[in-house]
């Protein structure tokens, strides 16, 4: 009908440090068009989840999005993240995880001289930050899955309130994000991921990743 309002999502691909600056450049001209006020979800793969991590740890970004663009180019350009910083970050997440992988490594030394930042926010400090802004709405592709050719769509879906896996159906809060589950069932609480470790796992995951500890 006429006066019934669609629900608008902008989807970001993946491709790394490029990803991230052509979501950022999109999402700038949509509001030069103005149009950015009429998207309802805000989703992105890889590269366009860095992107969307750095928007959103300002709440209602959307309505000063020309200064946390400039904020953000500015950090990718002069920016810069200390190999101590990095090791340091690493020892951290080495010293307070039981589950610790490759995952830890990328991010902490990949990932955070990429964005040139150690962000350590936490995803569930986004709730109730997008009043004004789109929902966002964070995916990782399950690379293992397409190298098995299993003929579905194999993905992890991940907010500020609940994150799950597409092929089984499973969700939790997000809060429970470094906590161990067995069978369903969570055996035992760990403190929440930071968005670094977020940011490492949403641009590479492999379904069987090594644990190194």
């Amino acid at each position: 009908m006429q006066d019934e309002v669609p629900n608008i999502a902008v989807l970001g691909s993946g491709g790394g440090l490029r990803a991230m600056v052509g979501l950022l450049g999109s999402l700038s001209q949509l509001e030069e068009e103005g149009l950015l006020d009429c998207i309802m979800y805000l989703s992105g793969v890889s590269g366009s989840t860095w992107c969307m991590a750095s928007l959103y740890k300002e709440a209602d970004w959307s309505t000063k999005l020309e200064t946390v663009k400039d904020n953000i180019v500015r950090r990718l350009a002069d920016g810069s993240v200390s190999w101590i910083e990095m090791h340091t970050k690493l020892a951290r997440y080495y010293s307070e995880k039981d589950n610790f992988s490759l995952t830890d490594v990328w991010a902490a030394l990949t990932v955070s001289n990429m964005v040139k930042e150690i962000d350590e926010h936490k995803l569930t400090e986004q709730r109730g930050n997008y009043t004004n802004d789109p929902y966002p709405i964070y995916t990782v592709i399950d690379r293992q899955c397409k190298c098995d050719r299993v003929d579905a769509d194999s993905w992890f879906e991940i907010t500020p309130d609940e994150s799950g896996y597409s092929l089984s159906g499973a969700f939790v809060d997000s809060s429970c994000w470094g906590s161990l589950f067995e069978n369903g069932k969570k055996i035992k609480d760990q403190p929440e991921i930071d968005m670094l470790y977020l940011q490492g796992k949403k641009h590479y995951f492999n379904k069987h990743v090594k644990i190194l500890k």
